[in-house]
This record gives structure tokens, C-alpha cells and sequence, in this order.
């Protein structure tokens, strides 16, 4: 009967709205034709289709579902990383990586591995932590210093050896720190990436894997003692430190691709020149003058050959047609939990780069205030909701958990 005499029922009335609500729920949010066809038999509704894409873009079950971060424009390299004619690991990035179960007498203990980075000349360094506390920390940093000069700065995730590792710092050089020091000594500075966002340290998170593959392949299955450990860590930063920054040209057998080691060791691939040592008097003037010049050459061909390579974008070309911005209601991307259990929460404040686009935001939480990056929030556009909606339906669907749909008022 109400096939062949439907009910006609206005497209803008709000008892409309609830009945095109309810047959959504019922069929548990899927597509929108099954709900347009169960509509159509008992009920005709102008412009059926639009209504239905209206519930269902006002649910926030759906919302929540589909939602999906959107990058910024992929942003400049930082000036870190464009710094030509400065010592190697002048701005250095670090990250830990393990552990290594090492025998030690009779016993087993973990070890883990410490890598620096040059952030301009992509050379590596490596280093044994016997743990990952601060204090652990700290004595690789003093051992990196001391073979590799004091760092301008350290770029870093939020590790807790490496917070503790600034906070200790800062405090020391606040109590030795006079202006006469301060000229003679550069203050080391840390700068941490935002929680969860490894994409921002990819230059050294390349580098562990590059590591780690070496290592699996050098390394024994069982009984590694801990002075093989260190052998293998020389050996894996010594091939590193040889891999070509540049195109190898086969054409040429003079020609050389650019590496770590040229700027480290005046050659390709670490090994020392012994002709100069052969010379004497004028002629061994005239070589240390030629040596001298070598360094120009190679950051000549780093601007020239490198830079280049690393400029390009190759993904996330457009900016935010509509960036993060504070009010909005968005929900945290959490890889290792399920989608209706990313917690909904709303932007406190938002953080832009020199380019102007957000890079990350301060989001409100049942813990405190957290920074995240906006490849990691999907935005919900609650305050889009037509005017169908109930306000205050809406505002107990903010409140409740994510996934889970406020009950419309009785």
C-alpha cells in the first residue's frame, strides 16, 4: 500500500530529516543508495538524494569514518641542511636504534646503537649506548664531541635521553655561561620534532635502516660480544660514509661520485693519498697548497651537483585548501589502534611555518595539552552540520567517544 500510495513529505522539514536519520542507522551507515531505496518504499521525498548525502555528511559516525588527514604543501628544506662551507656536523641530527644482546661473561645484556648525522654533508657517525637513559646519552655525546667538534645544533625526536640530554646542557652552560664564553664557545642548541612525526626526521630515520640492513648481514646469530659490536659499528660507518651523494658517471673513469668521506677525508672512499708524503721542499709547498683548496672544490661540486637532487618535491605539491585552524574539531591518526578508538579532540592553538602552512597543532586531550603534526589530525567540520541538525545533538556528539553517535533527545 505505501508503494503504490507513498507518503509525499517536504525535503526541508525536520521530521523529514529524522526519518531519512533513522533508515541511515538502521542500515548501519552504509552506502547511500540502500538507504534511498528502503526511503523510496513507503515514502516520496523531493530531491531524495540530496537529503540523504546531507544525514549522511551530518553523522558523525560517518564523519569520523571517512575522515582522513590532509599534508600541507611540502615545505622547504630547513637552513640546516643548507649550510655549505661549514665543518662537518656543525648541525647534526641523532637518533637511537637497537637493542644488541651482547655477551658479557656468563651473562646477557642489551646495547643499543647511537647515530649522528651531518644534516649538510649526510655523513654518519656511530656510537654504543649501554642504556637509553640521559646520562647514558650524555657519554656518547661527550665521545661524538670529542672526535667530531661540538655540534651547533642537534636535531632530535622526543626521546627522553635526548630531552633529559638538553635539559642537563642548558642548565650547565646557564651556570658557566659569561659573554667571553658564550663568543668563544657557540651555545649547543636542541631542536625536537613534534610527537609521532617521523616524516621530519627521515634524514636520519633513512640512515638506522641503511644501518640496521648492513648490521643483519655482518652481525653473528648468537654469542656477539660487545668489542665485535663496536668493530662492526666502525665497519658500518666507514660504508656509509663511502656511499656516492651524486650520480656515478660511467662514461669517465676519472670522474668520481661526490661522498660523506670527501669532506671527512679529502677522498671518495676514505683512503689516504701517500704521494704527498713523498715530496719535499718546494714541491711539498706547492702540494699542501693544493690541498688546501680541495675542501672548495668539493663544496663546489655539493652545491653544483647535490643540492639539487635534494630540493625536489616529490609528493604533497598543494598547500591546505583549508588549513587546521583553532576551534576545529579533529581526530588524532593513531597507526597502532583501531579507527573508533582515535580520540576526538579540538585545536588549541596551530603552528605555521616560514611558508605560512600548519605544520603541527596544540590539541586539547583527557591528559593535558599535546602537539601533534597535521598529517596525523583528520578533520571532522562539525560546525558544517545543516540546519536539520539539532544543536544540542551535535554538541553530545562532541563529548562522546570517537566512533560512538549521541542519542537524539527524547
Amino acid at each position: 500500500m505505501d508503494t503504490k500510495r507513498p507518503i509525499i513529505l517536504p525535503q526541508n522539514h525536520r521530521v523529514t530529516f529524522l526519518i531519512v536519520e533513522y533508515y541511515h542507522r538502521k542500515n548501519y551507515h552504509l552506502h547511500n543508495e540502500i538507504v534511498v531505496n528502503e526511503v523510496r518504499q513507503r515514502y516520496w521525498i523531493t530531491g531524495l538524494r540530496a537529503l540523504v548525502r546531507k544525514v549522511a555528511n551530518a553523522c558523525v559516525a560517518c564523519r569520523i569514518r571517512v575522515a582522513r588527514p590532509v599534508p600541507p604543501k611540502m615545505g622547504d628544506l630547513p637552513k640546516e641542511r643548507l649550510s655549505p662551507h661549514t665543518q662537518p656536523f656543525t648541525f647534526t641530527g641523532v637518533d637511537c636504534f637497537g637493542p644488541f644482546e651482547v655477551a658479557v661473561g656468563r651473562r646477557h645484556e642489551k646495547r643499543w646503537g647511537v647515530l649522528f648525522t651531518c644534516l649538510t654533508t649526510r655523513a654518519v657517525h656511530l656510537e654504543i649506548a649501554v642504556t637509553l637513559s640521559t646520562d647514558s646519552f650524555l657519554c656518547v655525546l661527550k665521545a661524538f664531541v670529542a672526535r667530531r667538534g661540538v655540534p651547533r645544533c642537534i636535531l632530535s625526536d622526543n626521546g627522553t635521553n635526548f630531552r633529559g640530554a638538553s635539559r642537563v646542557l642548558k642548565e650547565h652552560i646557564e651556570r658557566i655561561s659569561t659573554s667571553a664564553v658564550e663568543q668563544q664557545y657557540p651555545t649547543l642548541e636542541f631542536k625536537f620534532n613534534p610527537f609521532s612525526s617521523p616524516h621530519m626526521g627521515g634524514v636520519w630515520e633513512r640512515l638506522v635502516r641503511s644501518t640496521k640492513s648492513i648490521l643483519s648481514e655482518i652481525l653473528p646469530k648468537a654469542g656477539l660480544k660487545e668489542e665485535v659490536l663496536r668493530g662492526a659499528f666502525a665497519d658500518v660507518e666507514q660504508i656509509l660514509n663511502s656511499r656516492p651523494l651524486t650520480y656515478v658517471s660511467l662514461e669517465s673513469a676519472e670522474s668520481e661520485a661526490l661522498t660523506p668521506n670527501n669532506f671527512l677525508k679529502s677522498s671518495s672512499n676514505g683512503l689516504r693519498e701517500s704521494g704527498l708524503l713523498e715530496q719535499s721542499g718546494p714541491q711539498l709547498a706547492k702540494e699542501y697548497r693544493v690541498a688546501s683548496q680541495i675542501a672548495d672544490r668539493f663544496w663546489k661540486r655539493w652545491l653544483r651537483e647535490y643540492l639539487p637532487t635534494i630540493t625536489r618535491r616529490t609528493k604533497w605539491f598543494q598547500p591546505q585548501l583549508k588549513p587546521i585552524a583553532v576551534g576545529d574539531v579533529v581526530i588524532i591518526v593513531d597507526d597502532a589502534a583501531k579507527r573508533n578508538t582515535w580520540p576526538k579532540v579540538r585545536v588549541i592553538d596551530v603552528h605555521r611555518g616560514k611558508d605560512g602552512q600548519v605544520r603541527s597543532a596544540v590539541v586539547r586531550t583527557v591528559d593535558g595539552l599535546v602537539t601533534r603534526p597535521t598529517v596525523k589530525l583528520a578533520v571532522l567540520n562539525l560546525e558544517s552540520n545543516p540546519p536539520h541538525e539539532d544543536a544540542g545533538e551535535l554538541r553530545g556528539g562532541e563529548c562522546c567517544g570517537a566512533g560512538l553517535i549521541a542519542a537524539p533527545r527524547q
